[in-house]
């Protein structure tokens, strides 16, 4: 190997340069991996996908929530340009926000972008279980749903028919990762602490929220079970370290004080015959017709 190249990738010590490298190829191969993976299974669940779409249709209009094709009509009739500008934002704007957010606090704070990259792996990791275990398709492929495939229209996902081994499952609509990656752009920004950051953290989410419905690529559902996915996979990442300290500090010390002190919790006359603590001196009565008394033993006579 060229010499340049290897002085590029040792690990000398700190190198900013080393650690930005292994982290783009980090990314870069299990982005790879998952869009492999998305179609491992099955890569056209068709008759099972839209099977699973109308039975969640009919869930939200138990619920009262099926209002996808009310957000795409008011988006359009507010604007078409707007409804053409949520195609844009669903289709560019997350890659935007997370590959920039992601070199903002790589350089910034490391600590945090260490959790965030985290986060960000294990929600792409059960994903892909969910997409394998449930297909779903989104409502633009419904027939009769009443919502117009803007994405499609405007060129900026793959015509229909172009499944590839290595491209994007197209019934992977449960959950919706644009929400869930979102909501951790938007948790990042707010964990940083600065005002103007958590006020576009707060627009841009509500605009993905938009987004993902109002151009009939998500329904209602796949936002919260996006948004869900996010706080499951918090609760994972923190759950290690939540066990640890509840172990260390809490119940084993009070458990260890409780064993040090059951002895002393007793009273004189409340141990059997024999009971007797290793921390307590052996005594042998020197005279052995005089009644026992040993008061560190605890002897009932």
């Amino acid at each position: 190997m060229n010499a340049s190249l290897i002085r590029f990738f040792r690990n000398s010590g700190h190198s900013t340069r080393f650690f930005a490298t292994r982290e783009v190829l980090i990314l870069f191969s299990t982005y790879l991996v998952y869009s492999i993976s998305k179609n491992l299974i099955d890569s056209t669940p068709i008759l099972q996908a839209f099977s699973n779409a109308w039975s969640l249709v009919a869930l939200e209009k138990q619920l009262g929530i099926a209002h996808e094709a009310t957000i795409q009509v008011w988006a359009s009739l507010y604007s078409t340009g707007f409804l053409h500008f949520l195609a844009y934002f669903y289709s560019v704007g997350l890659w935007v926000a997370l590959l920039g957010s992601a070199a903002f606090l790589f350089i910034r704070n490391r600590r945090l972008y260490w959790s965030m990259r985290n986060m960000y792996l294990l929600t792409m990791i059960l994903a892909v279980i969910i997409f394998a275990v449930y297909p779903l398709a989104p409502p633009r492929m419904l027939p009769g749903y009443g919502m117009a495939d803007v994405a499609s229209m405007l060129g900026l996902l793959p015509k229909e028919g172009s499944r590839s081994f290595f491209g994007y499952n197209e019934f992977a609509a449960m959950p919706s990762l644009h929400i869930a990656w979102s909501s951790l752009i938007a948790l990042a920004w707010f964990k940083l602490g600065w005002k103007w950051g958590k006020v576009v953290s707060v627009i841009y989410f509500s605009l993905m929220t938009l987004a993902v419905i109002a151009t009939a690529n998500h329904y209602v559902l796949d936002v919260v079970a996006g948004v869900l996915l996010l706080l499951f996979v918090m609760w994972l990442v923190g759950l290690p370290a939540s066990v640890k300290k509840m172990l260390e500090y809490r119940d084993l010390k009070d458990l260890r004080d409780q064993m040090l002190s059951w002895p002393h919790q007793f009273p004189e006359s409340g141990f059997r015959m024999g009971y007797h603590r290793k921390i307590d001196p052996v005594t042998v009565p020197v005279d052995r017709g005089a009644p026992v008394h040993d008061i560190a033993w605890r002897i009932v006579n």
